[in-house]
């Protein structure tokens, strides 16, 4: 049996999945996105507190508005390359329970005055901190009521 027909077919197959998972570029960061896992410490996502971001503006300059658990969070943002560098993040102050709470904390912890890397594939978008924490979040399509 011939291998090298084979071993030819698998490195193309390897550099085009290399190629989709690496986009150059500033990624297209705007719209709805639902958070799906992080690896923020000493934090573990609570059930039915699903954390969204909703990323809107143009060019370099947008703003973000969404839901840490309970209460809502905004505050601006600039894109740069793949960088995302989140200014200070305001939130609504509505009483939630304890786990929630720190759910809250750890995400603004990991975004308010923070620069992340951004990485997107597809509908994925995968924010690293500084520390190498992740933040895995996916395109959500909100429906108005």
């Amino acid at each position: 049996m011939n291998l090298l027909p084979v071993a030819a077919l698998l490195l193309v197959s390897a550099t085009s999945a290399l190629a989709q998972a690496q986009p150059s570029g500033t990624p297209d960061v705007v719209g709805n996105w639902k958070v799906v896992g992080w690896t923020l410490p000493n934090v573990i996502p609570v059930r039915g507190y699903v954390p969204t971001l909703k990323f809107s503006g143009a060019g370099q300059s947008l703003s973000v508005t969404g839901k840490a658990g309970c209460n809502i969070i905004n505050g601006p943002v600039t894109l740069k390359g793949d960088q995302l560098t989140f200014g200070v993040l305001v939130s609504t102050r509505v009483a939630c329970s304890v786990a929630v709470g720190q759910q809250e904390t750890s995400l603004i912890k990991a975004l308010s005055g923070q620069t992340l890397t951004a990485l997107r594939v597809a509908d994925s978008l995968t924010l690293t901190t500084e520390s190498g924490s992740e933040l895995n979040i996916r395109r959500s399509t909100i429906q108005a009521k």
